[in-house]
Formats: structure tokens, C-alpha cells, sequence
């Protein structure tokens, strides 16, 4: 809410108004809002399903609402510190999608599913790291080698120099 406009208007023999205007940034917010409210709602009939106690499924929920946005701005960050950790996400969704579906006929250890979350996350990460390391090594072989001909090369383009740019 914009509380800078939010003066009374006794001017000219008009009686003490305020007036509150919203920004686009209140939209946002009551967007998220009602987002979080929805995904704790469908989440909280999903955790009854499969968890006998009805304390636990509704603080699990509380706790997931409470925790999703301050996690967007973490996986944010971390999304564009590691290149890669896109493709490990999308195989931890690929994987549970596939556990849901195989559920009913076969039942996944919970210790092969932190496995597979634990090595999907940090496999993409390691592998954004040793990328990220052999992109700098061959631009600063290029850079020496150009140093012996006397030209200057081109720069090497990492994964993130060839990232679509946003339109502003």
C-alpha cells in the first residue's frame, strides 16, 4: 500500500478523507498469498491420505506454507550460482512422478529416495561446478595462446553467456 498518498484531503471544505492506494508489488503479494493458501490446502488432503496422524499432516502444512516463499528466493540464488541445477530439479520431479505412478505395485525405500534427491541436487551442482571450472581453464588457454600470436581471442561462452536475456 502506497501510505504516502494517504494525507487527508482537507482542502477546499472537504471532510478528513484518506484515501490508500495499492501498488503492483500489493498484487504480487496477495497473488503469492492466495497461492500458498491453495498448495497448503490440496497439500493438506494429499498428507491425510498417507499419514495417520491428523496433528502432523496440518503442522506439516503450516510449516509448508510458511516455508515456500522465503525457499523461492533460496532455490532463486542458488539457481543462478549453479548452471546446472535446473536439470537436476526436473530429474527429482521426473523421479517422484515416477515413484507416484509405481506406488500402488511397488514400494521405494524412503533411504532410495533421499538417494536419489540427495545425488539428483547434488550431481547437477557438482556439475555446474567442474563446468564452470573447465569453461575458465579453456578461456585461459585461449588467452595464453593468443599471448604467443599476438592477437586476442574470442572469450569463451559459458552456459550462462548463452542463456536466452529477459526483455526489460
Amino acid at each position: 500500500i502506497d501510505f504516502s498518498s494517504a494525507a487527508p484531503a482537507a482542502a477546499a471544505g472537504e471532510k478528513g478523507e484518506t484515501r490508500l492506494r495499492a501498488t503492483m508489488l500489493f498484487l504480487v503479494v496477495c497473488c503469492l498469498e492466495i497461492s500458498d493458501v491453495l498448495f497448503a490446502v490440496d497439500s493438506v488432503s494429499a498428507i491425510v491420505a498417507q499419514v495417520n496422524d491428523l496433528f502432523l499432516a496440518y503442522t506439516s502444512a503450516v510449516f509448508a506454507m510458511l516455508g515456500l516463499r522465503a525457499m523461492f528466493f533460496v532455490i532463486d540464488v542458488l539457481a543462478q550460482m549453479f548452471s546446472l541445477l535446473k536439470y537436476g530439479v526436473s530429474a527429482v520431479l521426473v523421479f517422484i512422478g515416477l515413484k507416484l505412478v509405481v506406488s500402488r505395485m511397488y514400494h521405494i525405500p524412503p533411504s532410495v529416495v533421499c538417494m536419489v534427491l540427495v545425488t539428483s541436487v547434488g550431481g547437477s551442482m557438482l556439475a555446474s561446478v567442474v563446468q564452470d571450472r573447465w569453461a575458465k581453464a579453456a578461456e585461459a588457454r585461449a588467452l595464453s595462446k593468443a599471448s604467443y600470436t599476438g592477437r586476442s581471442p574470442a572469450p569463451t561462452p559459458t552456459i550462462k553467456d548463452r542463456a536466452p536475456k529477459a526483455d526489460p
